[in-house]
């Protein structure tokens, strides 16, 4: 019986290591044998990375975001990197890291979005950050603007008769608490945060979509324009497909024949569903919660600000 589980181990342990070494001898087509890379920017701009595995999709965060910029920046074979967009948004904090980063990468070689479903709030300051934008005709655009929700349940407390009792070290400790009405000078400081909040996102719009403050202001009222609107008022720079933003892309940088390297797509080989980026990820989620707790454990800090 002994010889049989010893048996069986070790066909399981030799199939085990035949599989991972076929996938190790799987050909990699890598980024060194490209011209051009493509970041996949979806869902919202988070500084925290989702939870990942073989089941679960993976979502990358920030830091991934800039890790794969900064990999394209240095790469000498890489004469152009191409943003593609479909985020509505995100936190304060992981959108300016983002936007500094595409910022810093436009100035050393060819940097163009490419807007495909949704290019909104914190995501559209990133695309402003690069060299020029090319978004879909019916792609979303814009919603330049800053909001912060404030939810308060007191009156639900006191139908309930629940009271709640707060001890607090000092006079503002619990602004935005939602359990009492705010004071309005409360209500002046946090709306100094949003003014404060949406000037720096319009300042950085205007910059680099070499617009002054007046003309991004006309257009930076949180409204949401399709591509073809977004061109009209100069938030994008021409209407088209993700083959025309390639085509910018590769005339921009001199490329007669681009070949693109896909950061988190949907080509490479795939294990479970995921791409083979995402499947090495699992072995070792607007402006907002950065400026706020997101733990629930912490709600009683209800106040959120978003881009």
């Amino acid at each position: 019986m002994k010889k049989i589980y010893y048996y069986s181990g070790a066909v399981f342990l030799i199939i085990i290591l035949f599989l991972v070494g076929f996938i190790l001898l799987i050909p990699v087509d890598g980024i060194s044998s490209k011209n051009m890379a493509m970041i996949n920017l979806d869902g919202t701009i988070s500084s925290q990375t989702s939870e990942s595995g073989f089941f679960s999709e993976f979502e990358p965060s920030v830091d991934d975001y800039i890790e794969w910029i900064d990999d394209a920046e240095k790469d000498s074979n890489i004469k152009a990197i191409i943003i593609k967009i479909n985020s509505p948004g995100g936190e304060v904090i992981a959108s300016e890291k983002l936007s500094r980063k595409i910022k810093e990468a436009s100035e050393e070689k060819v940097v163009i979005a490419y807007i495909e479903t949704m290019g909104t709030s914190a995501a559209y300051q990133a695309a402003s950050s690069t060299d020029y934008i090319v978004a879909e005709r019916q792609a979303l655009v814009g919603n330049i603007g800053v909001r912060m929700e404030i939810i308060h349940y007191y009156g639900l407390m006191e139908k309930l008769g629940v009271n709640a009792t707060t001890i607090k070290s000092g006079i503002y400790k619990d602004i935005g608490s939602p359990t009492r009405p705010m004071t309005e000078e409360e209500q002046r400081m946090l709306e100094s945060i949003v003014d404060e909040s949406y000037y720096e996102f319009v300042s950085w719009v205007a910059e680099n979509r070499n617009m002054t403050i007046n003309e991004t202001l006309r257009v930076a009222d949180g409204k949401i324009y399709s591509g073809v609107q977004a061109k009209r008022v100069g938030l994008v720079d021409m209407t088209g497909t993700e083959e025309d933003a390639i085509e910018v892309a590769a005339k921009m940088a001199n490329l007669s024949n681009p070949e693109v390297y896909e950061y988190a797509g949907s080509s490479s080989v795939g294990i479970f569903g995921m791409t083979f980026n995402d499947a090495l990820c699992s072995f070792g989620y607007g402006f907002g919660k950065g400026l706020s707790e997101s733990n629930i454990e912490e709600s009683f800090k209800s106040y959120q600000i978003y881009y």
